[in-house]
């Protein structure tokens, strides 16, 4: 569901540590400021890509979906239906008003098509052994919370959880047609046994092009979920797709799948995007987004104005002004 096209530049090895308790902060990091573009040594013999600009307090961490890398955050739709880098892209609009970061997991790919230059891990990964990566990153870059984190398709779970985990580092949750449990009880087993067949068969075209892939199974994914402990009291929107092209889902489907099953996994999506929302009390949700899966590509402006809109809420509660409605 992702396209794999490029990024950034300069590519340095960076060796900071920071106390595995500790989450930091703007004091504790003297370059808060500077933009960068680097492998940063998350210990084991790993590195993991990571990039950061702008300057502003809380820091938004724009997490990438399932084989997507960093840049993917930094183009945009064009009018013909390709991807471009631009300006007007989440990663350069979010930086104008707050800090803000993305990094690159095992196994991704930029938008040029090229592996990303994390340190491959075996795989499939999953959503818990993720949050920890992240949090090993972002102590080790020391980059200064607290974090407002925007989740993009496969890496919702990845958000929720962390917060769950570190809620004392999480101001705000911006869910971007994030993945939701509730698709699996929205479906018969039936129909998601279908569903999983589908993941597999994107998974084989995959690694006929990379064995090292990032790969997860669904339903592990939905079964971490659940069993994570809640997110804190935040602000938090939700935006959710409303284009689906039945006939592109259609020619992921394996050869036994009911003919009417785009339709029913399309009831199955709404449905779960909205009892996703329903966990958050007082969340936005987004729904007229004219857009398919990939929000941020296709409606950018959209996305930065709902981080903006968490971003400002985290603040006044900060503050100590006006609390939000979440």
């Amino acid at each position: 569901m992702v396209s794999i096209l490029v990024g950034p530049a300069l590519l340095v090895t960076a060796c900071s540590t920071l106390s595995a308790n500790s989450t930091p902060s703007a004091s504790s990091h003297p370059n808060v400021t500077k933009t960068f573009a680097r492998l940063i040594d998350v210990g084991g013999g790993r590195k993991m890509y990571l990039e950061c600009r702008g300057s502003g307090s809380p820091t938004v961490v724009l997490v990438p979906g399932l084989v997507a890398a960093a840049d993917t955050w930094s183009y945009v739709t064009g009018s013909a239906g390709t991807m471009k880098p631009s300006r007007s892209a989440v990663y350069p609009g979010v930086g104008s008003f707050t800090r803000v970061c993305s990094y690159d997991r095992p196994g991704t790919a930029r938008e040029n098509g090229k592996p990303t230059t994390s340190t491959s891990v075996p795989q499939p990964t999953t959503p818990r052994g993720d949050v920890s990566d992240l949090h090993t990153l972002l102590r080790a870059a020391k980059v200064p919370g607290p974090y407002v984190l925007v989740g993009w398709s496969a890496a919702g779970p990845i958000a929720r959880i962390y917060a769950g985990e570190y809620p004392h580092d999480v101001a705000g949750l911006v869910l971007v047609d994030a993945e939701s449990e509730f698709l699996q009880s929205e479906l018969t087993p039936g129909q998601f046994k279908t569903f999983l067949a589908l993941i597999r068969n994107d998974d084989k075209r995959r690694l006929a092009q990379w064995k090292d892939v990032e790969r997860q199974d669904p339903a592990t994914t939905f079964s971490q979920v659940r069993a994570a402990p809640r997110p804190p009291r935040v602000p938090v929107a939700v935006l959710s797709g409303d284009t689906f092209d039945a006939d592109a889902f259609r020619a992921r489907l394996p050869a036994h799948a009911p003919a009417d099953y785009p339709q029913v996994f399309w009831r199955a999506q709404l449905a779960s995007q909205a009892s996703l929302a329903r966990q958050f009390p007082g969340a936005t949700h987004i729904t007229k987004t004219h857009s398919d899966h990939n929000i941020h590509n296709n409606q950018p402006e959209l996305v930065t104005k709902a981080i903006r809109e968490v971003v400002e809420k985290a603040r006044r509660r900060e503050s100590g002004g006006t609390p939000s409605s979440s």
